[in-house]
């Protein structure tokens, strides 16, 4: 079994992660020089190799900081092979996301069976067509959460928008609006969009829409409800 510890970086009170000074850890001097901001360290099954949570995602690193893996790793002796990384990102996904449920736009199914989490931008033209079919993700049973992504940055005209989303008083017209290309007066205020947009680059989100499910697993672009229905059941 790993043992897991934390470091108290920046990124740690994103994440909602904690120190413990209980075991070695590698030398991550290196990894912050190069912009990588270290929430999370954990021993792998590898002896000298650690597991790096980061605000750019999972990176693996040698004890002493000089070796870096940017990638995905395998445990091959089982079949399929099981994708370590990913195994321990989805996890990541599912716990980060459950401490920020009262922050979403949700637009809940009467029929829940789900609920998925989708990472949206008001300027992507993939989230407008997913939102013009929200209704057929209620009629099965899928509940949609909305979080803020961005994709030009803070300051592009989707941050500027979803930012007066989550300012709006009526947050899901606000969003409906402008996926429809309408304009909306909303003053401004503190709003979770900056966190929302860290969090999703965090969790490897490099485009909208971004779609986390239940256990955590994401799933990248537009997907029919019935997709998303399989993939879940699966």
């Amino acid at each position: 079994m790993k043992r897991i510890f934390f470091a108290a970086l920046g990124i740690s009170s994103l994440l909602g992660l904690s120190l413990s000074a209980s075991a070695q850890q590698p030398d991550t001097s290196r990894l912050e020089a190069l912009g990588i901001q270290v929430a999370g360290i954990a021993e792998t099954s590898i002896d000298g190799l650690y597991e790096i949570t980061s605000n750019q995602g999972i990176f693996y690193v040698s004890e002493d900081g000089t070796r870096l893996i940017a990638g995905n790793l395998f445990d091959v002796t089982q079949t399929p092979p099981n994708n370590l990384t990913e195994s321990a990102m989805a996890n990541l996904r599912k716990a980060e996301i459950e401490k920020i449920e009262d922050e979403m736009v949700v637009y809940p199914s009467s029929k829940e069976q789900y609920a998925i989490t989708v990472f949206t931008d008001t300027t992507c033209g993939y989230c407008q067509r997913m939102h013009e079919n929200l209704g057929q993700y209620l009629d099965k049973g899928i509940t949609v959460r909305y979080l803020a992504f961005p994709r030009g940055g803070l300051n592009s005209k989707g941050g500027q928008q979803l930012q007066a989303v989550w300012c709006a008083e009526k947050p899901k017209q606000a969003l409906t609006a402008f996926k429809n290309g309408d304009s909306v007066n909303s003053p401004s205020c503190d709003n979770p969009v900056e966190k929302h947009y860290r969090m999703g680059q965090a969790f490897g989100v490099t485009g909208t829409p971004a779609v986390v499910l239940p256990d955590g697993r994401m799933l990248p672009g537009l997907r029919t409800a019935d997709a998303l229905l399989e993939a879940m059941q699966n």
